[in-house]
């Protein structure tokens, strides 16, 4: 599986990504639990750790960016901030491209191997 969510501090949900994207099918376990957390309606932060992934196709980057859109147009956001950390310099091209195409959710800190830290606003 690509990534495992791991509800155990909740409301802080840790993301552990693992290798790539292989098919549509892991993109939509990705998203379908990212749409739960809004359906439960209560708040909640990411901490999305990379450390693991792989060299994924810029193709899912775009894909991120759009599905960035489809939430927004929930009617209450129930994402508070969202931190990703272990970003390797591949992984911080692919969400230059996603923030570049659209916006974050909610607050976005990005912790780069080296230490760096960048915060994006939405």
């Amino acid at each position: 599986m690509f990534c495992t969510y791991d509800y155990t501090n909740f409301p802080e949900v840790r993301v552990v990504f693992n290798g790539i994207i292989l098919n549509e099918l892991d993109f939509s376990l990705f998203t379908d639990q990212w749409i739960k957390l809004y359906e439960d309606k209560k708040e909640f932060t990411f901490i999305f750790d990379m450390e693991d992934m792989g060299l994924n196709h810029p193709y899912w980057a775009y894909r991120v960016a759009s599905f960035i859109s489809d939430m927004k147009k929930y009617p209450k956001q129930y994402l508070q901030s969202s931190k990703i950390i272990n970003v390797s310099t591949f992984v911080r091209y692919l969400l230059q491209i996603v923030f570049s195409v659209q916006s974050p959710l909610a607050p976005v800190t990005i912790i780069q191997n080296d230490g760096t830290e960048t915060l994006i606003n939405p």
